[in-house]
């Protein structure tokens, strides 16, 4: 794995932003869970199916990732 000081901009760019991504969604999604099993709207421990996108306009590229979550006991 290469040091900080070893990448360049680009990748540095997209490690910064992926970080952001990934925190910033972390905590968003755990949050929304949780407000949803307190508000009785999903049973503890159900399975949510969730899709991500990512899109750069300016390359018209688009990536989607999907996976299934679990709701907080």
């Amino acid at each position: 794995m290469e040091s900080k000081t070893e990448m360049n901009a680009t990748q540095m760019a997209m490690r910064k932003f992926l970080k952001q991504l990934g925190v910033t969604a972390h905590q968003e999604l755990a949050d929304a869970l949780a407000k949803a099993v307190a508000d009785g709207k999903l049973q503890p421990g159900a399975s949510v199916p969730v899709t991500a996108r990512i899109e750069v306009a300016d390359l018209a590229f688009t990536h989607d990732v999907t996976a299934n979550l679990v709701a907080p006991e």
